[in-house]
């Protein structure tokens, strides 16, 4: 059988794999039976020496494929714009070995999400007539689906969810289930045998304490004095010093002016979270929205703020004093009109 695992939710393609690579038999000789092909390495006569043999000591053999797929598409993309890719294209090997595969072999190709113009994709559906090609696409989840997710990821950890938390969480860290596999665990094991709830989820998840700090920008550029310093003091409560502050309001200073790069340049939304280097779609959603309500020269404005702060806070002000003032100096700054809030 030949299996074509795509999509940009690789915690659940990574978990379908694992489960065809369970069925190779006990892991005592799963080893002699699983080989990998990396995309940069492929060619026909290697697949075919992988996969072309019987099982040792086991029920079935796999080859898994890295990468193929995409790499075909971004050469397609170059020949596009004129330079010539044969790599773009499978050849025609390839369709007649995969159609001769023994019963005992899986052939999966693993990859990152694909267009359904990807030409290895078209080759390899069509074999057998199709009979032969299972294709699992693995989109990010969202919304009701998402939430499902996190109620019964956290049940197989054996813990309970509020509702409510569930709903934050899906919030705050969005379809990055490695991240979000990661924090449930992280969560199960700080509430042991009680409901997960969201003072939990604020107080651990790392995506959620970040929220105070998106309050603070918005207070800061919005020129609301109170509720800056209100949000200033919970965060210097929590352990946070000045130049902590500083530094994370900076950081989002810096994800805005990328956002309005990637607005300006209508940048496609898959690279807007490794552009501002991170995987939750709380974040980038945040700092898309900042984009549009704060002006350039705001930012630009901001970033000069900070500097003057940061400058006072290593020649001895305290951290109190130095924030206060930057909260008060903040009410010249040039704000934009705000739109869409």
């Amino acid at each position: 059988m030949i299996y074509v695992l795509h999509g940009d939710d690789s915690f659940s393609a990574t978990e379908a794999l694992r489960e065809l690579l369970d069925a190779v038999g006990p892991p005592d000789v799963r080893d002699s039976n699983v080989s990998t092909l990396e995309a940069g390495a492929f060619s026909v006569e290697k697949l075919g020496a992988a996969a072309m043999v019987v099982p040792f000591l086991a029920d079935r053999r796999v080859v898994v494929v890295r990468g193929l797929m995409g790499m075909a598409e971004a050469g397609q993309r170059r020949g596009r714009r004129g330079q010539d890719n044969p790599q773009a294209k499978p050849p025609p090997e390839l369709a007649a070995l995969l159609g001769e595969l023994p019963p005992t072999s899986d052939v999966v190709f693993f990859e990152g999400k694909l267009s359904t113009a990807n030409p290895f994709l078209k080759a390899v559906a069509a074999v057998g007539g199709g009979g032969q090609t299972r294709t699992r696409e693995f989109p990010l989840l969202r919304g009701p689906q998402l939430a499902a997710w996190i109620a019964e990821r956290a049940d197989q950890k054996g813990a309970a969810i509020d509702r409510r938390a569930v709903a934050l969480l899906a919030e705050q860290v969005g379809g990055n289930l490695w991240t979000m596999d990661s924090e449930l665990e992280k969560l199960a094991i700080y509430c042991g045998d009680r409901a997960i709830g969201e003072d939990d989820v604020r107080a651990l998840v790392s995506s959620a304490k970040e929220a105070n700090v998106f309050d603070l920008v918005d207070a800061i550029m919005e020129r609301r004095p109170d509720a800056a310093l209100s949000t200033m003091q919970q965060l210097l409560d929590e352990g946070k010093t000045g130049l902590n502050l500083i530094a994370l309001i900076t950081g989002q200073a810096r994800r805005i002016a990328l956002a309005q790069e990637l607005a300006a340049r209508n940048a496609p939304r898959e690279e807007w979270g490794p552009r501002l280097g991170t995987a939750s779609d709380f974040a980038v959603g945040k700092a898309s929205e900042q984009a549009r309500r704060f002006s350039r020269e705001a930012v630009a404005a901001l970033y000069r703020l900070l500097l003057q702060t940061d400058l006072a806070l290593k020649s001895g002000s305290s951290d109190e004093l130095a924030l206060t003032e930057m909260v008060a100096r903040a009410g010249t700054l040039p704000i934009a009109p705000r739109r869409g809030r």
